[in-house]
Formats: structure tokens, C-alpha cells, sequence
């Protein structure tokens, strides 16, 4: 199984996705540009989050997917774990992440793995630095892949865009970035294809990729901009 490939950001290397304290190779990222810190106040609070509280340990996400299990394939219950702000792998993001088991189909595990992550910035020009080079980096990897869609969004984002294909073993595979003022969020995951669909049978899971991403840009994403943007305020 192929796991998502990341640009890290010590100055572009190539490296694993990571997910967190779970085990996991890192999905693409940004560079050395992508946080920064100094004395900002937003800056500051925002580094101090558990990610995986912000976001309600991917409550809405495991609903959606069907996902009956967290931190291994063959999981049935637990949580995604939560990362800090200088991880090693994406050092300039917290995050909410791990492994997953979607279930299994006449004796076959579907399962998969996502990051769900926050990248806050000292200014809206270094958010949107961030922005590009994620995007950058995730469109480099669909590239690698087959049937690579790269999609706009907007409000209530600045800009957004997410990015989709299917890498080996037939894997869909997911970005989605978004910046708002001086914060970005960046979601990556990847998870078997639809067994159930093979040999034209009955879907298997919960979701179709379209689904899955119509319901990430119009539905999730608008209530993780607006959890933030009130924890802001309240920091503020």
C-alpha cells in the first residue's frame, strides 16, 4: 500500500507521511515558508491547540466516511491522535490524524488514512505562501497518479483548492487547502477503493469519492472555518 508522499518543510526534501503520534508517512505539504511565529498573538494561541479538540476528533469525518475505527486498519473504535505544532515531519502545523478501518467486504479490510491540519502564519501574506505551496506540492503528487483534478473553492475561504486521483492499488486520494486570513487548513487522505463496487456489485462504503469531496468543500470545511475563526476571536 502507498502512503501519501509529502514535501516537508525543511526546505522541500521529500519525506513520509506522518500522521501525528500514529505512525504514518506524511501526506504533501508546505516549505520552510509555511508557519512562522515570532511575537504574533494569533500566532501564539493558535500554536497552544490540541487539534483533534478544535475539530472534535473528526467526529463529522468518521460519520460521513463510515468509519468504524481509528489508529490501525483493522481498528473498531478509538480516536485520531492530535499532533503539535513542530512535529517533525510537518513542523509548522497541528494536526488531527491516524490510520483507519472503513469496514470489511466478504472478508476484505477497506481502510485508510488522513491529517487533518492547521497551519497558523504571523500574516495573511505568509498564509497565503503556505496556500501555494501546499497546493503546490499536492498537485505535484496527483501528477504522479492517474485521473489528477485539481478544483477551485471560495467562500467563506480567501481561496481554495482541492485536489484529487487515484495513486496505486487504485487508492482515491484527497487534498483539500484553504487559507483564511493568516491560518490554512490542509486536509490529506487516501483509503482503499470500493471493493464492493468490483465486478459491478453494491457499493460498500458510505461515500462515493464525489460525495466525499462536495461534502468536505461544502459542508465540513464552512464548520471548521467557522470553529477556528470563534476560537480566534476568543483568543483575541
Amino acid at each position: 500500500m502507498k502512503r501519501i508522499a509529502k514535501t516537508c518543510t525543511a526546505v522541500g526534501a521529500a519525506a513520509l507521511f506522518l500522521a501525528g503520534c500514529n505512525a504514518a508517512e506524511e501526506p504533501s505539504g508546505g516549505d520552510a515558508t509555511d508557519g512562522g511565529g515570532g511575537d504574533d498573538p494569533v500566532y501564539a494561541a493558535m500554536s497552544a491547540w490540541d487539534a483533534c479538540e478544535v475539530l472534535d476528533g473528526l467526529a463529522p469525518v468518521t460519520d460521513e466516511m463510515g468509519i468504524v475505527g481509528w489508529g490501525s486498519s483493522t481498528a473498531e473504535g478509538g480516536e485520531p491522535g492530535s499532533s503539535a505544532i513542530g512535529n517533525t515531519f510537518d513542523p509548522d502545523a497541528l494536526g488531527c490524524n491516524g490510520l483507519f478501518n472503513l469496514g470489511d467486504y466478504e472478508g476484505y479490510t477497506m481502510s485508510g488514512e488522513a491529517q487533518f491540519k492547521i497551519v497558523p502564519a504571523e500574516s495573511a501574506e505568509a498564509a497565503a505562501t503556505a496556500y501555494e505551496s501546499r497546493v503546490a506540492a499536492a498537485e505535484s503528487d496527483s501528477a504522479e497518479g492517474q485521473d489528477a483534478v485539481s478544483e477551485a473553492f471560495a467562500g467563506p475561504w480567501d481561496q481554495g483548492t482541492v485536489v484529487s486521483w487515484i495513486g496505486d492499488a487504485d487508492q482515491p486520494y484527497t487534498e483539500v487547502v484553504g487559507q483564511d486570513g493568516q491560518w490554512v487548513f490542509h486536509i490529506q487522505l487516501y483509503h482503499s477503493n470500493d471493493y464492493g463496487l468490483r465486478g459491478g456489485g453494491d457499493p460498500a462504503l458510505a461515500f462515493t469519492e464525489e460525495s466525499l469531496r462536495q461534502w468536505l468543500v461544502d459542508t465540513y470545511l464552512p464548520q471548521v472555518n467557522q470553529a477556528v475563526n470563534d476560537r480566534i476571536a476568543e483568543a483575541g
